[in-house]
C-alpha cells in the first residue's frame, strides 16, 4: 500500500469488500468467475453492491442483483448488474427464467429467501448438468430452510461457504494483497461517515447506511 487512500476508507471498505472477494477468489477460485453468469443475492447491502464490482472484476459476463431497496437497486444498476426487485413475488416469479441458467450465486441472504430462489431456479434450468455454485456468505434472512433432497440428486449443485473458518489463515492472508490494491486504486469503496474516537458513546449506533468509522 502506498497511502493514497485515506485510512478511514480501507477501514470502511475490507470488511464488507471482503465476503465477496474471498468467496471468489479463495473459495472458487477467481478464474471459474470469468465469462459467467452470477447472481447477488441480497445486492442492496454495502457488502452486495461491492460484490458487483467484484464480480465483474473476476470476469463475470453478467451480474444479476436481488433486493428489496429500489433505491440502493439502482445503484447496483449503474455498476452494470441487471436488477430484481424481491419486495413483488410476480416480479421475482417472471424473472425467474431470466437467470435460472446462473453459473454462480453469491448468497448474502440464506433462510426463506434462498428457498424462495434455488429450487425454482432448479427447476427451470432447461440442462441439469450444467454446473451451479451457490456460496452461502450470510444469512439476514434466516439461518436454515427446507433443501428438498432430490435438488441435490437431479442437478449438478454444489454448495459452499465462505467465512471466517472456511479458508486457511495463510491462504487468506495471500489474498489480502490483491483486495488491498483495488480499494487502494478506487475501484472498491463505499461511502463512509467518519466520526472522532471521542464521540463514540454519542455516535453508536448511528442512522446512517454509510459504513461508520471511528477516527483517533
Amino acid at each position: 500500500m502506498t497511502g493514497n487512500v485515506a485510512p478511514e476508507i480501507i477501514a470502511a471498505t475490507v470488511n464488507p469488500a471482503m465476503s465477496s472477494y474471498m468467496a471468489i477468489e479463495a473459495r472458487l477460485g477467481g478464474d471459474k468467475i470469468n465469462g459467467k453468469k452470477v447472481v447477488i443475492l441480497g445486492v442492496t447491502g454495502n457488502a452486495g453492491r461491492l460484490a458487483v464490482t467484484v464480480a465483474k472484476y473476476f470476469g463475470a459476463a453478467e451480474v444479476i442483483g436481488v433486493g428489496r431497496n429500489a433505491e440502493r437497486l439502482a445503484e447496483a444498476e449503474k455498476l452494470g448488474a441487471t436488477v430484481v426487485n424481491l419486495g413483488n413475488d410476480e416480479d421475482v416469479a417472471k424473472a425467474l427464467p431470466q437467470f435460472a441458467d446462473a453459473d454462480v450465486v453469491l448468497d448474502y441472504l440464506w433462510g426463506d429467501v434462498t428457498a424462495k430462489f434455488m429450487v425454482p431456479m432448479l427447476r427451470l434450468r432447461e440442462n441439469h448438468a450444467q454446473p451451479l455454485t451457490w456460496i452461502e456468505i450470510g444469512s439476514i434472512a434466516g439461518q436454515t430452510f427446507a433443501l428438498p433432497a432430490a435438488a441435490l440428486r437431479s442437478t449438478n449443485l454444489t454448495l459452499v461457504g465462505s467465512g471466517i473458518g472456511s479458508i486457511d489463515r495463510r491462504d487468506f492472508l495471500g489474498h489480502m494483497p490483491g483486495l488491498l490494491a483495488l480499494i487502494e486504486d478506487g475501484t472498491l469503496a463505499v461511502a463512509t461517515t467518519v466520526f472522532p474516537l471521542s464521540t463514540v458513546h454519542e455516535n453508536w449506533p448511528t442512522q446512517t447506511t454509510n459504513r461508520v468509522v471511528f477516527k483517533p
